[in-house]
């Protein structure tokens, strides 16, 4: 679930019949209040929205009010994210994409890999302030379960694209693990100013088991049909070609 933040003052009536104003700069319906009432040296924040979609879903949920707004004196200290926070967050693990698309790879081919590099947006509290994360996919390991890895900062592509491969060298059963590592910004309450996460996050995700075969081709000198005993020929049933 993705969710998205905005801090606005409720609408006024004048704006009730459109229920919001075309800027955004007000949500909901109201009293068009605009905020709380500071007290000299504090420094006013609007009321903190929140919406949710479910992806792959482009339709938002309608604008919640989760706050009335508050006051935040001028000697406040900023929370502060640490890398324990970051990592806390319920970040989730990018897709894992293998092609070809099925439970077997072939040796000495090329296997294609790729994930999704969107960045996720999340909610958390500090010191009872409303903190917005951004998360952001910045690098990527691949375990291909052959005792070789990979580590990347490309997400990859699918095919016809060979961004991210692996060949594999003899056969066996596999499963490939991506690691990804994730790095955040977050601001605080109204503040529009961005702030660095010191310090990464990790996810995992372990693909199902894929089967890597070997396969050779011979030249024959006839069909299936013509010569069911021929190598490759295995399982053939002349009762579905002459169909």
């Amino acid at each position: 679930m993705e969710q998205e933040e905005r801090f606005a003052r409720l609408c006024a009536d004048a704006e009730r019949a459109a229920g919001a104003s075309s800027d955004g700069s007000c949500l909901g319906f109201g009293f068009g209040v605009g905020g709380p009432v500071c007290e000299e040296g504090e420094t006013p924040r609007l009321p903190r929205w929140t919406r949710t979609r479910v992806p792959p879903s482009e339709t938002w949920s309608d604008w919640v009010m989760q706050d009335y707004g508050s006051c935040v004196g001028a000697d406040a200290p900023v929370p502060v994210l640490t890398a324990e926070d970051f990592r806390r967050l319920p970040l989730p693990a990018p897709a894992l994409h293998v092609q070809p698309d099925g439970d077997w790879v072939l040796v000495n081919i090329e296997t294609i890999v790729y994930t999704d590099p969107t960045p996720v947006t999340l909610t958390t509290e500090l010191l009872g302030q409303a903190v917005t994360v951004e998360a952001t996919p910045t690098r990527f390991t691949y375990d291909w379960g052959d005792g070789h890895s990979t580590t990347t900062t490309d997400p990859g592509r699918p095919y016809p694209a060979f961004d991210v491969v692996h060949a594999y060298e003899r056969p066996g059963t596999v499963a490939i693990t991506l690691t990804t590592q994730w790095s955040g910004r977050y601001r605080v309450g109204g503040d529009p100013q961005w702030r660095d996460v010191t310090g990464t996050a990790q996810t995992s995700v372990t693909g199902p088991t894929i089967d890597v075969e070997e396969r050779t081709s011979r030249l024959v000198s006839g069909t299936c049909l013509q010569q069911p005993d021929a190598p490759g020929c295995e399982g053939f049933d002349p009762r579905s070609a002459r169909r």
